[in-house]
Formats: C-alpha cells, sequence, structure tokens
C-alpha cells in the first residue's frame, strides 16, 4: 500500500531560509552564491559550483533524504570519505567541509573519521592532528610499485618488527572544533602482537574482526586523544597497521579523508583491503577526488582512465551498493611547470560519461575555477603554488568554501524539487 508522499514543512523551509541568510556573500556580477566571506575573483564561475547530474540523481536523493533526518530529528550517523591524493592528504580544503557540515547545528559532529600517522611513513599529514611514535617502523603506500606490506583504505601501511612499540594521536590541535571519542577501530593485519588502547586513565584490549581486519575497542567513557601500543614475545612476527578510526556513538557527520601523495586511480585499485576497509565503514557517500596524477603525463591514455575509473566503482559499490557517488572533476594544471595541461579536458568528458552511467553526481571544479589555463590567474593571486598544481592554503581554503556552498546548493534544490517525479522508494519513508 503507498504511503502519503512527503511534504516539505514549514520548519525545513524556514531552516534552510536560515542557512540561505547566513551564508549569502553580497554578488554583483554573478549569480549569488552561498559565499563565506571571502572575495570575489573574476575568473571563478561562481554560477557553475553546484553538484551535477548528467544521469538519474536517485542515489543523491537517498542521501538528502539521510542528511534531512540527520537535521531534523538528530537520529542518524552520516559517514562520507573522500578519496583521492595530494590534495586531500594535507586535509586543508576537506578539513574546511569537514567543519562546515558539523557546524550545521549543534549535534552535527560526529566524529573527525579515519587517521592514519603519515609521520611514520616520512609525509605529510593533516595539520589538525598530531602524531607521536616509538620503535623502529618501515612504510609502504599503494603508489609503490613494489610493495611488500599490504595497503587498505588510507593508501598507507607502517609496520614494526621492534617488541615494544607506540603510536600517540591527538585529534584536537583545531582550536575551533573538538573531537571526543569513546571506541575505536585499528585496522591492521592478524598478528601474534599484543594491542592495547593507553589512554589517560585506562588500559583496554580490543577485539580482532578477521572478516573486517580490525581490533575494536569498546571504551567506558569519552577521550580526547589516545595511544596505541603493541608488544611482541617473538621475533618472529611484526604488526602492520593501516589505520585507525575513533569512533563516537552520536549522530552527526564523519567526514573521513583518505588521500596519497601521487596517487592515481590504480594506486587504490592495487589496495588490497580497499573493499574491505570501506564496506567497514558503510558510507552514504563517497566522494573521488583522483585524476591530477593520472594526468601529469604527455602520453595520456583516455582509455586506460575509463577502464579504471570504471574499475573503482565497481570496486566501491562493491562495498557499499547503495552509497551515494560525487565525482569531482580535477583542477586545471600545467606539466612540469611550463606546458598548458589539456588532458584534464578529456578526463573531465569521461568522469560525465561515467556519472551518467553510475546515476553519480559530479563536481565540476575544474570549469568552476575557471576551466583552461586558469591555474595562471590563480597563481598570480597567490592562491596556488609555483608548480600550477597544488594550491596553498588560503587557495585550498577558498575550494572548500565553495565545495560547502555546491552541497548547500543541492540541498536546497532538491527541497524545492517536485517529489511526484521520484519512485516511491525514495518517497514513501
Amino acid at each position: 500500500m503507498r504511503k502519503d508522499k512527503r511534504r516539505i514543512g514549514f520548519p525545513e523551509i524556514l531552516f534552510v531560509f536560515v542557512i540561505i541568510i547566513l551564508f549569502l556573500h553580497n554578488s554583483y556580477t554573478q549569480e549569488a552564491d552561498y559565499y563565506l566571506g571571502l572575495s570575489r575573483y573574476s575568473f571563478i564561475n561562481y554560477d557553475t559550483n553546484k553538484f551535477l547530474f548528467p544521469g538519474n540523481k536517485f542515489k543523491a536523493e537517498e542521501f538528502f533524504d539521510q542528511f534531512d533526518s540527520l537535521i531534523h530529528f538528530g537520529n542518524k550517523q552520516i559517514n562520507i570519505v573522500h578519496v583521492g591524493g595530494s590534495h586531500i592528504q594535507t586535509d586543508i580544503y576537506t578539513h574546511v567541509v569537514r567543519k562546515h557540515l558539523q557546524g550545521l547545528t549543534p549535534d552535527m559532529n560526529g566524529g573527525r573519521g579515519l587517521l592514519f600517522p603519515y609521520k611514520i611513513a616520512h609525509t605529510n599529514g593533516p595539520l589538525n592532528y598530531k602524531v607521536s611514535y616509538t620503535g623502529e617502523w618501515e612504510y609502504n603506500k599503494s603508489t609503490q610499485h613494489k610493495r611488500h606490506l599490504k595497503t587498505g583504505l588510507t593508501g598507507y601501511a607502517v609496520s614494526t618488527s621492534d617488541s615494544i612499540a607506540e603510536i600517540c594521536i591527538n585529534p584536537n590541535s583545531d582550536p575551533d572544533i573538538k573531537y571526543h571519542f569513546n571506541g575505536i577501530r585499528v585496522y591492521h593485519e592478524f598478528t601474534s602482537y599484543r594491542i592495547s588502547v593507553c589512554l589517560t586513565d585506562s588500559a583496554y584490549f580490543g577485539t580482532y574482526n578477521s572478516y573486517f581486519g580490525y581490533t575494536s575497542f569498546n571504551l567506558n567513557k569519552s577521550y580526547d586523544s589516545l595511544c596505541l601500543k603493541v608488544v611482541s614475545d617473538t621475533i618472529d612476527d611484526s604488526f602492520t597497521l593501516q589505520g585507525i578510526l575513533p569512533e563516537y556513538s552520536s549522530p552527526g557527520i564523519v567526514y573521513h579523508t583518505v588521500g596519497v601523495n601521487g596517487a592515481k586511480l590504480k594506486s587504490y585499485l592495487q589496495s588490497e583491503y580497499y573493499i574491505k576497509h570501506l564496506e567497514s565503514i558503510k558510507p552514504e557517500m563517497v566522494i573521488f577526488s583522483v585524476g591530477t596524477n593520472d594526468a601529469y603525463t604527455r602520453r595520456f591514455d583516455a582509455k586506460q582512465y575509463r577502464k579504471e575509473y570504471h574499475q573503482l566503482i565497481d570496486s566501491t559499490l562493491k562495498a557499499v551498493p547503495d552509497v551515494f557517488i560525487l565525482l569531482t572533476v580535477p583542477n586545471d594544471s600545467y606539466l612540469y611547470k611550463k606546458y598548458v595541461n589539456t588532458n584534464t579536458a578529456t578526463m573531465r568528458t569521461i568522469i560525465y560519461d561515467l556519472a551518467e552511467e553510475y546515476g553519480c553526481g559530479v563536481w565540476d571544479f575544474y570549469t568552476i575555477m575557471g576551466g583552461l589555463n586558469s591555474s595562471r590567474a590563480w597563481n598570480s593571486l597567490n592562491l596556488m603554488k609555483y608548480d600550477l598544481i597544488h594550491f596553498n592554503k588560503e587557495g585550498y581554503i577558498l575550494k572548500g568554501e565553495l565545495f560547502f556552498s555546491a552541497f548547500l546548493k543541492s540541498w536546497e534544490e532538491r527541497l524545492e524539487s517536485p517529489l511526484s517525479s521520484y519512485p516511491d522508494s525514495l518517497i514513501d519513508k
């Protein structure tokens, strides 16, 4: 029996109106944007800053329906996983998005999300959490052709054979937002090492989940920092870590970021535990920001790029069949700091094709930032680094503001859309 169609009530309309007023910035040359107080730039196409849907948008509707439920009833935790390369590993623009989403209402902070001790792998990590460690460690990442350590969703792995080693993480380096947790998952390969979590007043031992490949720790109260301790009585084993997930059992947004410097599509395809780790998180939304490194060549293979993107989307849907996938078009860039990179325009066409085929959304940042050769304009105003590939802090912050604005637009348009055009599964709640 069909139920009554879902109606958009006055509280929802009022809430969206308040959000618009809060985030609307004065505009004078282009369409109004939910722009968060930064100066406007003539080369940015603000009117194109939205999520686009070349095909159906049923999974997007399902995602925003869950987002509505969280906003209005506070009865759900929503996980978003953002996958990419160096733009994501630094976690500057994605942290801007994380804070805005978790700050929409007082109860939107569901936790920090997946962490990795990049310091042990001798590479840059996010500045919003701190890492210290003891012991001798080796590392691999998914971009390496020859690896002896298996990687997972984070794309990194670190390993030690020391009899005692420790990793301490404080996820609260950003004074603007505070993270707590009352559970922990430690993603690692099976080992004879004894694994414990040392907190301010207690030590906990966990239970290993052999299907997903993590040890889970249930804590009796909330904490804001942790130390992972591994101990072995033998010399014939090692401990290999692939990620740490502090968990908070409350409703809200959890925005996980997984980035690997130099990552291409195949980097995630060859991460042995990508599917299992993603399945264990069960995200409602996955965002792909992959392609900059695939395009960094004078012999770009469009067919191979399309094939590998197919494989990555298929692997993701195998892990989470009902997930809403958003594909982002990489930014304009230069080859070897000298040559305008036309490969990005080719990738853009492929991304739109895939979005139509799979029912994904598209955030076309390439067009939004100004299209071909716009990286020169960003660089001239100190928004982009001299390599004409990466942004500086101000540029990444701007990118994060733009993404959040596009998210709000898509949510608002969803509320304004006539629901009668959607299938019963999306209306009969």
